[in-house]
């Protein structure tokens, strides 16, 4: 199922963008390809996937590759992920 989220924050040094979902929750993706992904973008596709997906920026009308590293994460469990990344 597809879902819809927005971008609280991008991480340039290490490529992570952080998806907000419809839920409250949590996506970490590590972007494979474009990097002009900016904070309140909205993003569509399968933010609760696994693995490597194609997500839609709605905002700039594009599609990027993304790695997802975990979705459904609370605000700690994101800053942990993204500290343990650097």
């Amino acid at each position: 199922m597809r879902q819809r989220g927005v971008v609280l924050h991008h991480e340039h040094r290490i490529g992570f963008v952080i998806i907000r979902d419809e839920f409250g929750n949590n996506t970490v993706v590590k972007l494979l390809t474009g990097s002009d992904i900016e904070r309140g973008d909205v993003i569509s596709g399968f933010l609760h996937g696994e693995g490597d997906e194609t997500l839609h920026n709605e905002t700039q009308d594009i599609s990027f590759e993304v790695h997802i590293q975990g979705h459904g994460l609370s605000e700690e469990a994101t800053i942990l992920m993204i500290q343990k990344a650097h």
